[in-house]
């Protein structure tokens, strides 16, 4: 049930992440091309850019903590027994929580601060920039509330718990297999 919400979800992100992407690219280039070629522009290019960046790290940013993606520095942790790296994984998603807690409640004021607030050119209001910080956070939260879930429910060895950690290691260690492989082949 939980894989199948997880994989919905995860396309979801996947797809607006590229439909974020494709309007900025094309709001910048189009605009590119107007002011230099033909004296003109997009009035909304520059808004709806800033905007859609937004959105697009931020919610690039709980897609990246599910599939553990982003950069982490687990020296330490790496040197624990099992018991305490569980435990230390634990402290820190807690902080995180915290966060993340912090991010809506900031979200949510500043969203209600701006309801009445618009952009000059789009005519949007600022909520939909400072919704994001809301979004952001509970995205992020549940994320990380599943990561700690995985990390102290399913059975581990030291090694597969070092793997949830740092996917960013796991494809290094997979870069110099291959590499070391391909090496192999070439001597033979």
């Amino acid at each position: 049930m939980f894989t199948h919400l997880t994989q919905a979800v995860t396309r979801l992100l996947e797809l607006t992440i590229v439909a974020c992407l494709s309007v900025m690219a094309l709001l910048v280039f189009g605009n590119v091309v107007l002011r230099y070629g033909f004296d003109s522009g997009i009035a909304v290019s520059e808004e709806l850019s800033r905007l859609l960046f937004v959105w697009l790290v931020l919610l690039g940013a709980i897609l990246a903590s599910r599939q553990h993606a982003h950069i982490g520095f687990d020296t330490l942790v790496r040197s624990l027994p099992l018991g305490l790296r569980k435990a230390a994984i634990a402290l820190t998603g807690s902080l995180m929580l915290v966060t993340c807690f912090i991010f809506v409640v900031g979200g949510w004021q500043q969203t209600n601060i701006n309801l009445d607030n618009s952009y000059p050119v789009l005519g949007i209001s600022y909520a939909w920039l400072h919704g994001s910080a809301m979004v952001f956070g509970v995205g992020m939260g549940i994320s990380i509330a599943f990561n700690i879930w995985d990390a102290l429910t399913q059975p581990h060895t030291p090694e597969e718990l070092s793997m949830t950690l740092n996917l960013g290691e796991r494809i290094e260690d997979e870069i110099a297999h291959v590499a070391t492989h391909q090496s192999e082949k070439t001597k033979s």
